[in-house]
C-alpha cells in the first residue's frame, strides 16, 4: 500500500515550494528532502507598469493573458502595489481572458479574485500551444505574457508562428542558489546510495543541481552518483530536454505537476497505477 515508504525522494525546490510534495511523501511512508537550487529576482518594476499600461490599453479588444506559473501571479501582484490598487489590477485582469497553465497557476489565480478561462489538456507549454493551436483562426488575435527572464522563447515563437501578436514582459529572474546544509546532506546520502527517488522542476532547476553540485566540487563525479539513484523524474518536456544534455537516464511525468511525479515514483516502487506509467528516457 505504501510504495514509498522508508524511501528518500528530493525535490529541487526550496522548503516553500515543496509542501506539497513533502506532505504526499510522508503521507505515504517516505522522506521527503527540499533542495533549493535557485533565487529569484525582480527585474524593474518598468516591467510591470509596461504591462499594466498594454492591457489597460487593450481593454477594450479580445486579449489573452497567459500565467505560466503561480511565481509570476505573485510578483505581478506584489510589485503593482506602488502602481496601482489591488481591485483596479484584478479588474483590469478580468477584463482578459485569463489563460492558466495548470492546476496550482489556475488555483492562485482565483485566490487572487481572478477569473480563469482557460487551461490546457496537458498542463505544460506543450499544453498551452495546443489550446490555441486547436482555435479557428488565431491570426491577428493579442496575447500577453507575464514570465521569468529564465523561460525560453518557446512560447512566444510558436504563438507567433500561429500568427498571434505576442507581447512579453519579464516580471523576474533567476540565479543559483548559495550552498546551504541540506546540499551537503545530501551528497552524503547520494555517496551511501540511499536516495532513492530525484525530482527536477524546470530546466532552470536542472542547470542549477549541476551548478551547485560543481561549486561542491563534484563535477565530474555527480553523473556516476545519479547512475545509483533508482528514479531521477522530471516535470515534463522542457525539464527533460535540459536533463538530456547531462547524459542522465530518467523517467518523465506524463501529468505535468508534482501529484503526477508522485504518481511515477509510486510505479516504479512497486505500486504500479496506469495514470503513473512513464518510460526511462535520456
Amino acid at each position: 500500500m505504501y510504495s514509498l515508504k522508508n524511501k528518500v525522494l528530493a525535490i529541487t525546490r526550496n522548503k516553500i515550494e515543496a509542501s506539497e510534495f513533502s506532505e504526499l511523501v510522508t503521507s505515504e511512508g517516505g522522506i521527503a528532502m527540499a533542495l533549493p537550487a535557485i533565487e529569484v529576482v525582480p527585474k524593474t518594476q518598468s516591467n510591470i507598469i509596461g504591462f499594466i499600461n498594454l492591457v489597460k490599453s487593450l481593454k477594450n479588444e479580445e486579449l489573452y493573458c497567459a500565467f505560466l506559473s503561480p511565481r509570476v501571479i505573485d510578483f505581478l501582484f506584489d510589485g503593482s502595489v506602488k502602481i496601482c490598487k489591488s481591485d483596479q489590477l484584478i479588474a483590469l485582469l478580468n477584463s482578459c481572458i485569463v489563460v492558466a497553465i495548470g492546476p496550482k497557476t489556475r488555483q492562485r489565480l482565483i485566490e487572487h479574485g481572478i477569473e480563469v478561462r482557460l487551461v490546457p489538456e496537458r498542463y505544460s507549454s506543450q499544453g498551452l500551444i495546443e489550446l490555441f493551436a486547436k482555435m479557428e483562426n488565431t491570426k491577428g488575435k493579442k496575447i500577453v505574457i507575464p514570465r521569468s527572464e529564465a523561460s525560453d522563447d518557446f512560447i512566444g515563437n510558436a504563438l507567433s508562428a500561429l500568427q498571434m501578436e505576442v507581447s512579453v514582459f519579464l516580471l523576474y529572474t533567476i540565479r543559483t542558489s548559495r550552498i546551504t546544509p541540506v546540499w551537503k546532506e545530501f551528497i552524503s546520502l547520494l555517496e551511501q546510495k540511499r536516495v532513492d527517488a530525484i525530482i527536477f522542476t524546470s530546466a532552470s532547476n536542472v542547470n542549477a543541481f549541476f551548478e551547485i553540485t560543481r561549486r561542491i566540487s563534484y563535477e565530474g563525479k555527480i553523473t556516476a552518483l545519479l547512475r545509483h539513484v533508482e528514479a531521477v523524474i522530471t516535470i515534463g518536456p522542457m525539464t527533460s530536454r535540459e536533463l538530456k544534455k547531462h547524459k542522465i537516464q530518467f523517467f518523465e511525468s506524463e501529468e505535468h505537476t508534482i501529484p503526477g511525479t508522485i504518481k511515477v515514483a509510486r510505479r516504479i516502487f512497486g505500486n504500479s497505477t496506469p495514470e503513473g506509467s512513464a518510460s526511462r528516457q535520456g
